[in-house]
């Protein structure tokens, strides 16, 4: 009877273990995807496929546009910068298109 109780005290012990992890790896891995700075490069609109907003209201610290290349690699630009207000405004544009 004494062995049945250590095991299952062994088993809940790891249950709890594995749910730590689990917690803390989605709470790393959220923190992976901010943007912490911004690009300094001003990316080629024919490059572009799409776009994410970050707010800085959320769980990252500054407001960003996450630009997403048609190579699946991502940007982080400066919402505030006058170029990117074009590209926001060119990948609109082009959604409304598809959309017709």
């Amino acid at each position: 009877m004494a062995g049945l109780k250590s095991k299952s005290l062994v088993l809940v012990s790891l249950l709890g273990l594995v749910a730590l992890l689990l917690c803390g790896t989605s709470e790393a891995q959220s923190n992976q995807d901010c943007c912490l700075s911004y690009t300094k490069v001003r990316l080629p609109r024919w490059a572009l496929k799409g776009y994410t907003e970050q707010l800085s209201s959320e769980v990252c610290d500054i407001p960003a546009i996450i630009f997403h290349t048609k190579r699946g690699l991502k940007a982080c630009a400066n919402p505030k910068d006058d170029w990117v207000k074009k590209h926001l405004l060119f990948l609109s544009q082009r959604l409304r298109k598809m959309a017709v």
